[in-house]
């Protein structure tokens, strides 16, 4: 799963640089892509399970549903973002730690962007995950069934 993720991320969106192999072979090696995979596709699940399950709430409106979806795309940026400063700059990597501090390197600068565009690409991803569970869910919901359309 850990090629996967990884291949979507570096491949499809273009985010590896081999000027800076050492942040991605990190990122691969320490499961950096596959935190970043499970938390788009968790996330999301376990808020549309708890707004078509467990929220009781038989008078929801379009609103809600927006709300909801808000919450899940800001608590998949912030984890996302944090995931990613923490496997990049808290490394167990020595090697990437000295390119880091470093400052003729230039990884400090590049690695200052990266947490925020994985959470820009994950909260991407969540939105289109969570749609899809919302439809899919609103299917066997006995109360929520009318959003979000």
């Amino acid at each position: 799963m850990k090629e996967i993720f990884a291949t979507v991320y570096e491949t499809w969106f273009g985010l590896y640089n081999q000027a800076y192999d050492l942040i991605f072979k990190t990122l691969f090696d320490n499961g950096g892509y596959m935190k970043f995979g499970l938390s788009f596709i968790l996330i999301p699940f376990i808020c549309w399970y708890i707004f078509y399950y467990i929220w009781k709430y038989p008078y929801g409106k379009i609103w809600h549903w927006l709300i909801y979806l808000l919450v899940t795309l800001i608590l998949v940026f912030g984890i996302t973002y944090s995931i990613a400063n923490m496997s990049i700059f808290a490394s167990d990597n020595q090697a990437l730690n000295d390119a880091i501090a470093d400052a003729s390197t230039g990884y400090k600068n590049y690695a200052d962007s990266l947490p925020l565009l994985y959470a820009l690409y994950n909260s991407l991803f969540a939105l289109i995950v969570g749609f899809i569970c919302s439809l899919i869910m609103k299917q066997f919901s006995k109360i929520q069934i009318h959003l979000p359309f």
